[in-house]
């Protein structure tokens, strides 16, 4: 036991440098405070005013940084280029309508190209965050490698030895989408819907043919500081070309902003499942049933931005599985940390690792030869990311280039079972294009 808890708490090791801005922040505050110290001995001062706000932008601080630029914009009003990095600061907080004020006064402003492309690209922004309906979605494209292709999906036995590995080329496919259409004229209420469509198809070796597919409606309520959803959810799995697994229930999601920084949410699931396993389901008479039941699932995250580019999660969750052949029921915690950091031109970088600890509910007579499962399940990846105009001379394009990013990632994952089961330990890789289009593009 003290081993196979090693062996899951050594990837989370790894995760000990998303402390780093922890040990930050205390310098980061004695700095900021001279910094507004000398703000406000010299509030007429525009380079100073300026310096200030673009420091506090990128430490996350907005309120403060537009609070600059409206002293600047006050004293010099024709700074087109500051009104046009006020108004994204307005948007940023959430202040559409006063984003949508300092759009409009540049119209006929004397902007460069770029500033006039993204001027127009921010003002068609807020006019979809305050329509009363909007409509989003990401395409994405690409290649997947995995040096254990079949490991990933399916369970092997060893009971004369694991199977070998065999690697595999997969090519990736996947669109989701999103809407919503407001209720009444308050803007809290909301009708919403989310659509996914993913497939991943063999290209080369023992890659494995997979597709998911997963729909979800239902009612949502917002607030300045909270939101709230419950829906409807649908989904389907497919291996080989053949379905596999079917599940419908109702999903529940709340968030609550905490403070400008802190983010908690709450996620709840209740999912019937109905498996195709023809294997299973041929002896399903013999022993009693199959693995058909209901899944439960109940997450706890709490996401906090220690500056306007860094982000960290971290998550705590619970699952439960009833099955109407007791042995395939299980149930246990998993905890979850993940980091997204963002830098200029628009690249980021997303680090993440999760583990899960699964207990079956019953000695297994008939498949495992009477050993009660027990599962250890760790994942992690590293996704390094870029939008296309991040590689033009300004870093900045104002057109369909900086909504189509160019992403690559490596990824591992294991599973350790016991006997008569084989563990798993594969690590891929992959390299995909991701157009996002929409209101919240």
């Amino acid at each position: 036991m003290v081993n196979r808890f090693s062996r899951v708490l050594a990837p989370a090791l790894l995760a000990l440098p998303l402390a780093l801005p922890l040990a930050l922040g205390g310098a980061v505050s004695v700095a900021a405070a001279q910094d507004f110290d000398a703000v406000m001995a010299a509030p007429d001062d525009v380079e100073l005013n300026l310096a200030y706000a673009r420091d506090q932008a990128s430490q996350g601080n907005l309120s403060a940084a537009a609070s600059a630029v409206e002293r600047v914009l006050i004293l010099e009003p024709n700074r087109h280029g500051d009104r046009l990095f006020y108004a994204v600061l307005l948007y940023r907080l959430g202040d559409y309508n006063g984003a949508k004020v300092e759009l409009d006064r540049l119209k006929g402003a004397n902007l460069s190209p770029l500033q006039r492309a993204e001027a127009d690209r921010y003002l068609e922004r807020v006019k979809a965050r305050t329509a009363d309906h909007a409509v989003s979605g990401r395409l994405t494209a690409g290649l997947v490698y995995e040096d254990d292709a079949a490991g990933a999906y399916f369970t092997a036995f060893d009971i004369f030895g694991a199977p070998p590995k065999e690697e595999g080329l997969s090519s990736e496919l996947a669109l989701s989408l999103n809407g919503r259409v407001e209720l009444g004229s308050s803007k809290s209420w909301e009708l919403y819907g989310s659509g996914l469509a993913y497939d991943r198809s063999q290209l080369s070796g023992a890659a494995v043919d997979f597709q998911r597919f997963e729909g979800e409606g239902g009612l949502g309520y917002r607030t300045r500081l909270s939101s709230l959803r419950i829906g409807l959810i649908a989904r389907q799995v497919r291996l080989e070309g053949d379905p596999q697994l079917n599940e419908v229930g109702l999903r529940g999601a709340f968030n609550w902003r905490l403070t400008n920084r802190t983010t908690l949410g709450l996620r709840a699931e209740a999912v019937n499942q109905d498996y195709d396993e023809p294997a299973i389901d041929a002896v399903s008479g013999l022993i009693g049933g199959d693995r058909d039941g209901e899944r439960y699932g109940l997450d706890v995250t709490v996401a906090h931005k220690f500056a306007a580019r860094t982000t960290v999660t971290a998550g705590l969750g619970y699952e439960a599985k009833t099955a109407s052949y007791d042995p395939f029921g299980y149930s246990g915690p998993r905890v979850s940390i993940s980091l997204d950091q963002r830098f200029k031109r628009g690249v980021y970088l997303l680090a993440g690792g999760s583990a899960r600890w699964l207990e079956y509910d019953e000695a297994d007579p008939f498949f495992l030869l009477g050993e009660k499962r027990e599962d250890t399940r760790t994942n992690a990846r590293l996704a390094v990311g870029a939008p296309l105009s991040a590689f033009a001379g300004r870093g900045a394009t104002g057109d369909l280039r900086e909504d189509i990013t160019l992403e690559g990632a490596v990824n591992y994952a294991s599973r350790e079972s016991g006997f008569p089961l084989a563990d798993y330990e594969g690590w891929g890789a992959e390299l995909r294009l991701i157009w996002r289009f929409g209101a919240r593009n």
